[in-house]
C-alpha cells in the first residue's frame, strides 16, 4: 500500500455499546452514564450535574444500578464501558432518590404557593415525582441570609441546595470566581469574600449563575412577584448586542419583559450569555425608543411630507438631552427614509467626491450586515472611510 492510499483510508469511529433500561445504545468513549443517557431520551433525576460543567456528584441523586457493582453509582461522573448493564429506574432507586429528596426539604422552605421559581423549580418536580409532600425528619433552616445588594439578581439563601452550580459556572466558565463555598456543616453557604456585597467582588453580573440555579435561591430582580412561571409567554430571538449571534429567550407577561436567559439548544452559546444579552434589554420598552425612520422637518415640509413650516433652531435638535423628538422630527416610512438618504448620499459622492463621505458600522449588526456595508462604501462608494462603534 502505497503512503497517498494509506492517507485516503478512513478511519471508523469506535463506539461502545450498553444497556440502559433495556435498551441498547452506543456512545463514544470517554462518555459518562449521564451523558449517554440523556443523549438517547433516558432521564436520570440530578440536581448538581449540568453538561456544561464539571462533575461534582454531590446531590447523589443520578445514582443507579450497574450490573456486578455492589451499590447504586453515581451516573454523572461514571465513565462508560463496553457491554455495560445499567438500570436508571426501579424501587430501590426510587426509594433511594425518595429519601435524599426529603433530606433536601429538611432544610427547604416547602412554600411553593408563593415561590417565584414555582413550575421552574428542579426540586419541586422531583418532590412531586417521588411524592415528598412534607420531610420526615426535623425541619431545621440553616441559611436565612437574605442579599439584594445589586439591581440584577437576588440571592435567597434558605432556598439554596448547596448543589455547586452558581460556584462552578462563575469559575470554569466565567472565570470571575467571585463565589465559593463558605463555612462548614449547618453555616456552609455560597459566599462572596468576607460575605461581602456582590458589587464589591469579582463578579460581572452575566447571571449564568441564575441561569443554573435549579431552586429559587437566585432569582432576577425584574421577574419577582410579577407571574407564575407557566403564566410567561416566551419568545426566542438573537440578541442584538454583537455580531456573534447568541440565541436567547425573553420571558413576558401581559406584553413585558420580566427576564432574558439563553437556551439549553443555543447553537452558539448554549445556556451562557453575558451581562448586556442577559439584562441590557430595558431598550424595547423604553418611552425614548424610535419605532419608525423619523425625517427633520423641515426637510419633509420641503418634500411635501408635511405642511406645517418649520425652522432649523440656532442649537440642533440633536444637542439636546433627552429632546422630544417630535417636536423637530416627523415619522416617514422605510421607503422614503431609505431613497432620501440614498439620493443625498449619491449627491454629495458626486460633487465632492468618494473621501466626502464616511460609513460608521455598528457593533449590534451581524458579521453579514458589517460586511456588507464596508464592502458597499469601499466598492460601491469608493472610499476606505471607515469605523466600527465597537464599544457598546
Amino acid at each position: 500500500m502505497t503512503l497517498t492510499q494509506s492517507n485516503t483510508i478512513e478511519q471508523k469511529e469506535v463506539f461502545l455499546e450498553l444497556t440502559i433500561d433495556g435498551q441498547t445504545v452506543q456512545t463514544r468513549p470517554g462518555s459518562t452514564v449521564m451523558e449517554a443517557a440523556l443523549a438517547n431520551n433516558i432521564d436520570i433525576p440530578r440536581l448538581c450535574y449540568h453538561p456544561e460543567l464539571s462533575v461534582s456528584g454531590g446531590c447523589r441523586l443520578c445514582v443507579v444500578n450497574v450490573e456486578g457493582y455492589p451499590n447504586p453509582t453515581p451516573s454523572c461522573g461514571l465513565a462508560c464501558e463496553d457491554g455495560m448493564s445499567i438500570q436508571t429506574q426501579n424501587e430501590e432507586l426510587f426509594q433511594t432518590r425518595r429519601e435524599i429528596i426529603d433530606l433536601f426539604v429538611a432544610e427547604h422552605p416547602l412554600d411553593c404557593v408563593t415561590c417565584d421559581k414555582a413550575g421552574s423549580c428542579q426540586l419541586q418536580k422531583y418532590a412531586y415525582e417521588h411524592n415528598i409532600k412534607e420531610t420526615s425528619h426535623a425541619f431545621e433552616l440553616p441559611r436565612t441570609l437574605y442579599q439584594d445588594d445589586n439591581p440584577f439578581f437576588v440571592r435567597d439563601h434558605q432556598y439554596c441546595i448547596l448543589c455547586g452550580r452558581c460556584v462552578r459556572v462563575c469559575d470554569e466558565v466565567v472565570g470571575a470566581h467571585a463565589i465559593d463555598f463558605a463555612g462548614r456543616g449547618f453555616e456552609c453557604h455560597i459566599a462572596t469574600p468576607f460575605d461581602g456585597p456582590m458589587k464589591d467582588s469579582a463578579c460581572v453580573f452575566c447571571g449564568n449563575c441564575v441561569q443554573v440555579c435549579p431552586t429559587a435561591a437566585l432569582n432576577p430582580v425584574s421577574r419577582m412577584g410579577k407571574g407564575r412561571e407557566w403564566e410567561l409567554e416566551r419568545i426566542k430571538t438573537i440578541c442584538g448586542y454583537c455580531g456573534v449571534g447568541c440565541q436567547l429567550e425573553y420571558a413576558l407577561k401581559d406584553g413585558e419583559i420580566l427576564y432574558a436567559q439563553a437556551t439549553s439548544d443555543g447553537p452558539v452559546n448554549g445556556e451562557m450569555l453575558c451581562t448586556k444579552g442577559r439584562y441590557g434589554w430595558d431598550f424595547a420598552t423604553d418611552p425614548q425608543r424610535l419605532t419608525s425612520p423619523m425625517l427633520r422637518r423641515d426637510v419633509a415640509y420641503e418634500m411635501g411630507l408635511t405642511k406645517e413650516d418649520w425652522t432649523l433652531p440656532e442649537e440642533s435638535p440633536l444637542k439636546v438631552r433627552k429632546p422630544n423628538i417630535e417636536d423637530s422630527f416627523v415619522p416617514v416610512d422605510w421607503d422614503t427614509a431609505l431613497d432620501l438618504v440614498a439620493d443625498k448620499l449619491a449627491d454629495t459622492v458626486k460633487e465632492y467626491g468618494p473621501d466626502s463621505v464616511m460609513g460608521l458600522a455598528s457593533a449590534r449588526c451581524t458579521n453579514e450586515e458589517n460586511y456588507l456595508f464596508q464592502k458597499l462604501f469601499r466598492l460601491g462608494i469608493g472610499t476606505n472611510n471607515l469605523d466600527h462603534c465597537a464599544r457598546l
